[in-house]
């Protein structure tokens, strides 16, 4: 079974993950830390893209690809039958050490997070969620792991849908809001008096743009993330809209990893 889904930025991500992948693994191999891979929405492994019907290899299966090799793999899918194909790869894959789990990336994350000696570890973890799957409480508890690089893609579509023009949103989606900027005063940030008032000479409210709104985004992700990516990747579909912003976000505030971190970006996202 298969993912079925996705479209030109899916092979964009996978492409842009798969080089981080091969340079972290190559920088590390001579370092003495055990080398963790997290996938937190992992899918089954293989996806099917819906441009095109090409199948391509998932996240997972692109990690376990690499060259070099980490030392332990992480994969959670909450899906039963991405999960069941999930497992296959541990007999597919015998010498590498894979540990798949079925459930909520937001309970069992943090878990395999708190087992994890980071004094001696170092690792990638990579969070595609469905929608707006991943909690800013995670993310909170993600950041303070010392020796993760994550590559995060933001649901900014899911959320740009949510908030309305008008400012009427509907309780169900506040609470999701609340759940993904991790703040009920995203409300106030993200909406702006109108100069104008109607005809009732009630103020109205104009919602922010498209670039205010990526900006609060980032912003949400610097005041937890030692380092945030300025030229995180919107990936757009074919009317070029935006669909997600993929992030690279680093756990370690030491100033000679982040320039490490910057120049592999930067050779990354160039032709991006």
């Amino acid at each position: 079974m298969t993912n079925n889904f996705g479209g030109l930025w899916t092979g964009e991500k996978l492409n842009i993950l798969g080089k981080y992948l091969d340079i972290w693994l190559k920088v590390m191999k001579n370092h003495k830390y055990k080398k963790i891979y997290i996938d937190c929405f992992a899918g089954s492994g293989d996806i099917i893209t819906s441009s095109d019907k090409e199948t391509i290899i998932g996240s997972a299966k692109l990690a376990l690809e690499s060259n070099d090799k980490f030392d332990e793999y992480y994969f959670i899918e909450k899906n039963k039958k991405h999960f069941n194909e999930l497992e296959k790869l541990i007999d597919e894959y015998p010498n590498l050490k894979i540990k798949v789990f079925n459930g909520d990336c937001n309970e069992i994350l943090p878990v395999i997070l708190n087992d994890i000696n980071w004094t001696y570890s170092r690792g990638v973890l990579f969070i595609d969620p469905y929608a707006t799957g991943l909690s800013f409480t995670t993310l909170e508890k993600i950041s303070s792991k010392i020796g993760l690089d994550i590559w995060y893609l933001f649901p900014f579509s899911a959320v740009n849908r949510m908030l309305t023009k008008t400012r009427e949103i509907d309780d169900s989606w506040k609470k999701v809001l609340n759940n993904c900027f991790g703040t009920d005063k995203w409300e106030d940030d993200l909406y702006h008096t109108s100069k104008q008032l109607n005809l009732f000479d009630v103020e109205e409210y104009e919602k922010a743009s498209i670039a205010e709104l990526q900006n609060y985004i980032y912003n949400r992700m610097k005041s937890i993330f030692p380092y945030v990516s300025k030229n995180y990747l919107p990936l757009k579909n074919s009317k070029n809209s935006t669909l997600f912003l993929l992030f690279l976000l680093i756990s370690n505030g030491d100033e000679k990893v982040i320039k490490i971190v910057k120049n592999v970006e930067k050779y990354i996202l160039k032709e991006n």
